[in-house]
């Protein structure tokens, strides 16, 4: 029973230091205000029409087509209207898109 208790607490533990470190990465590039805001809203609850969609799909597309330059792509975010930010931000969050754009090494 102690080895579970123990496995499970180990995973526990690696699930919050992945959760700090996403978040750590997503301050890096969209600023921890942003990040503290999109943390409190649902992507489910938006009304996202087409304009937001098409938005959305621009910002990842960009993000990805910089991922190998983090500094473009905290450029590419601080351009963006607070608006375009934040749901871009909610975005990645929610679909899990921060292994898909992020390279590893700019922290």
């Amino acid at each position: 029973m102690a080895d579970t208790a123990t496995g499970n607490s180990d995973e526990l533990i690696q699930s919050m230091e992945d959760y700090q470190r996403s978040n750590d990465e997503l301050a890096f590039l969209f600023g921890r205000e942003t990040v503290e805001q999109a943390g409190q809203l649902d992507i489910a609850d938006l009304n996202l029409n087409e304009e937001i969609v098409a938005c959305i799909a621009g910002g990842i597309r960009t993000l990805k087509e910089l991922q190998h330059n983090p500094r473009a792509q905290v450029n590419f975010v601080n351009g963006l209207e607070p608006g375009a930010r934040l749901l871009l931000c909610l975005w990645v969050m929610d679909m899990g898109l921060l292994e898909k754009i992020r390279k590893r090494s700019y922290l």
